[in-house]
């Protein structure tokens, strides 16, 4: 999946669904903590992410590398 490709699906897949039924973050060994849809610390991060990866996207791609890299 390229670089394009993860922007693309964060933001017509994963940030409709944070949405939708809001943010969990999980630890290791500290356990987790769930944000509501309507938390104000959601709704920024997803205007945030939704702006940073829009603008990502417009930006042209890079050419390919002649050495397949």
């Amino acid at each position: 999946m390229t670089k394009r490709d993860q922007y693309s699906f964060i933001l017509n897949v994963l940030l409709p669904t944070i949405e939708r039924e809001g943010l969990t973050i999980k630890t290791h060994g500290s356990g987790e903590l769930t944000l509501s849809p309507e938390d104000p610390s959601v709704t920024c991060f997803i205007q945030d992410m939704r702006q940073r990866l829009t603008s990502a996207l417009l930006r042209p791609a890079p050419p390919s590398s002649p050495y397949g890299v």
